[in-house]
């Protein structure tokens, strides 16, 4: 058993590691933008990457943007439209571990420690006066994070979740299967990395707090089943008009920013839109 344990260990140390350090250098970001450099206040501390890029004229609000596991925040530019039609600032960051921010031995966490890097990158936001009120887009990885720092901070009115995680140890579970065909046993991780993973569960996290507008985006077609997404919402107190859940056809895990929606579920960009309509009539 003990043996297994360090393999597992190892081999999840790999496979958070090597996506993250075969990257070209990342293109500049779409003009104007204001990039800057937060540290986290929690141990252990990280140096977090981010850009501003702000909204022409009087801002709306503010969009904070959590890309996915091994990605970084370059690969998000393409919502520049937000910023370019509706008029909110954007502000994007990599995760520790990923993309400029800093790198350590740690292994990435899936949201444990994450998690103080949106409050870091929000804090920021907030002390240079960026427009309220503050909203999250995230997708997997980012969305899970999203959602678990919102649950705490009530300065994030909304979260617009793609394709997010139930739990740190389902996305072990279902990723491991998905990517290896392997089958994960949390009874082989170290003690210290499975109670990281055990604490990452949104429908727990979800019911701090009932003003928290909370729409999920999923494809049917996703790594994590429909149940699991269904369960987030659940969790919450929010108010059933706050809540959304929309199921993709024939929708995966990495295309639903693509949908161009049908009679009755509305385009991806249809549905950022409203989002953010309703984030500021809160």
């Amino acid at each position: 058993m003990m043996l297994r344990a360090k393999l597992m260990s190892v081999f999840m140390a790999l496979v958070a590691q090597l996506p993250l350090r075969q990257q070209p250098a990342p293109p500049a970001p779409p003009q104007p933008a204001q990039t800057f450099w937060v540290q986290t206040d929690n141990t252990p501390r990280a140096n977090i990457a981010g850009v501003v890029l702000p909204a022409r004229g009087t801002p709306k609000g503010t969009l904070f943007v959590c890309h996915g596991y091994g990605r970084r925040k370059e690969g998000m530019y393409g919502l520049n439209w937000i910023r370019e039609q509706l008029g909110w600032n954007i502000v994007l960051f990599d995760f520790r571990e990923h993309g400029q921010s800093s790198k350590s031995i740690h292994l990435c966490s899936l949201g444990y420690n994450e998690i103080w890097d949106v409050k870091a990158v929000v804090d920021h936001a907030e002390q240079q006066g960026l427009a309220k009120p503050y909203a999250i887009y995230g997708v997997s990885m980012g969305a899970s994070t999203g959602v678990r720092w919102a649950a705490q901070d009530p300065r994030i009115k909304g979260v617009l979740a793609l394709s997010p995680y139930r739990s740190g140890l389902d996305a072990c579970r279902l990723f491991l299967w998905r990517k290896f065909h392997l089958v994960f046993d949390s009874t082989d991780l170290h003690a210290g990395l499975k109670a990281m993973l055990s604490a990452v569960d949104l429908p727990t996290d979800v019911a701090a707090r009932n003003d928290l507008r909370l729409w999920i985006l999923c494809g049917e077609n996703d790594w994590w089943p429909v149940s699991h997404e269904q369960s987030i919402l659940d969790g919450s107190p929010s108010p059933p008009s706050f809540k959304k859940l929309f199921v993709i056809p024939g929708g995966n895990h990495g295309n639903l920013w693509a949908w161009k929606g049908n009679s009755t579920i509305p385009a991806h960009d249809q549905i950022v839109r409203d989002f953010l309509r309703a984030c500021r009539a809160n």
